[in-house]
């Protein structure tokens, strides 16, 4: 018996949490005499655990509806050729990624290929503008998120909380371990930069965190602190230092070249690792943001859209611009600002370097922080996640 899926996976997290669903699938099948094929969209994680791919997550993988636009050819490419590869294929898994993976479910119900979500879409924050939606394009869906499996159960969309696959994807932590592979000395102060996984999230970030550091390393003499803080930046595969060194206008390309040469700051491509030294860290809101809450590391959350994306997203959904509001997974998942937010206009290189300055002279609220994460494991359910995805998988595909 052969079945072949086609797979949709538009960033490197979904690559990732893909991947370790289809590793326990493949061991599913090689013990019960079932060929499973997959194909599709994703990346590294995806092609090492035997996906043929269609397309690179990197084709697609752009944040902010003003930057899709200038992608928009390159999009539809992808788009049309994952729609005519359905022709072929006996079902659909998405992986998050809404406003592609939706094109593409639409195609998969045309042909009457069934659609399968991994990591439900944020539908609460849109309220009921994609619900509907949903409904009528998707079999199952594997929400990440505890709440949103009654959320979305009361949509009429059958949805079944497992577990975060991301509970079977990260190491133990070892503080100890992280610092001497890093080679972080015991006076130091870390502070971990993770500007973010997309191109276009690093060009608007880099020059804000660059010019933070200026504020903060003055401030931090000026108050007499004693602490000798260091800075780590784990990049993702695809970048370099020339890389970060292009989106810098001469005088933040003049300050980063400053942080290096005295090694304040120190490039590596160990975004776990560093999370597992570090002090603190600035972060981009995204995984990397749950990823910093199982570790427990305290951090402050940023994130800037250009401006006529922040504006279009507004005029769509009240949810990020009201009271009550979070973008921060750590934050949802606890349901409470546990984690300082910086988004849009509030990210300012001052401000960002003011409150990290305020927040580590604040030993109650930096412990009250680390007191919160660690519910963070928890709410990611327990172990085996992927296994437990697999075998609904396997169940629903009639096996």
């Amino acid at each position: 018996m052969k079945h072949r899926i086609l797979v949709s996976a538009g960033d490197p997290s979904g690559d990732l949490l893909l991947s370790k669903v289809i590793e326990e699938l493949h061991q599913k099948a090689a013990s019960n005499g079932v060929e499973l094929e997959f194909v599709g969209l994703a990346g590294d994680k995806c092609e090492a655990a035997g996906v043929k791919l269609l397309a690179r997550s990197e084709d697609v993988a752009v944040v902010g509806l003003a930057e899709v636009l200038g992608r928009l050819p390159t999009i539809f490419g992808v788009l049309k050729k994952l729609s005519d590869e359905l022709d072929s294929c006996d079902s659909l898994i998405c992986v998050d990624f809404p406003d592609f993976n939706f094109k593409l479910a639409d195609a998969a119900g045309k042909k009457k290929k069934p659609v399968d979500f991994l990591v439900a879409p944020q539908m609460w924050a849109w309220r009921g503008s994609r619900l509907k939606r949903m409904r009528g394009l998707v079999r199952r869906v594997y929400p990440v998120l505890p709440f949103e499996e009654s959320f979305l159960r009361q949509a009429g969309i059958d949805a079944r909380y497992l577990g975060h696959p991301l509970r079977d994807v990260l190491p133990p932590r070892s503080r100890r371990l992280a610092r001497e592979t890093l080679a972080v000395k015991d006076e130091d102060f870390l502070i971990a930069i993770l500007p973010g996984s997309r191109r276009s999230e690093i060009k608007r970030h880099l020059p804000i965190l660059v010019r933070a550091w200026e504020h903060f390393a003055r401030e931090a003499t000026r108050r007499n602190l004693p602490q000798r803080f260091r800075v780590q930046i784990p990049l993702a595969k695809g970048f370099d230092l020339d890389t970060l060194r292009g989106y810098l206008a001469t005088k933040d390309l003049e300050l980063f070249e400053s942080y290096l040469a005295s090694q304040e700051w120190r490039i590596n491509r160990e975004s776990w690792l560093t999370m597992q030294a570090a002090d603190f860290a600035w972060i981009a809101s995204g995984t990397a943001t749950l990823e910093a809450a199982y570790y427990q590391l305290p951090h402050l959350l940023f994130y800037r859209l250009s401006w006529i994306s922040a504006r279009m997203i507004d005029s769509m959904t009240p949810y990020f611009s009201t009271d009550g509001g979070m973008a921060g997974l750590p934050n949802i998942l606890l349901e409470k600002r546990t984690i300082p937010e910086l988004l849009q206009n509030d990210l300012t290189p001052s401000r960002l370097a003011m409150e990290t300055l305020e927040l580590l002279g604040n030993s109650i609220k930096m412990n009250a922080i680390r007191k919160s994460l660690r519910w963070i494991p928890k709410k990611l359910g327990e172990a085996n996640v992927s296994s437990r995805l697999a075998e609904d998988l396997w169940t629903l595909w009639g096996f």
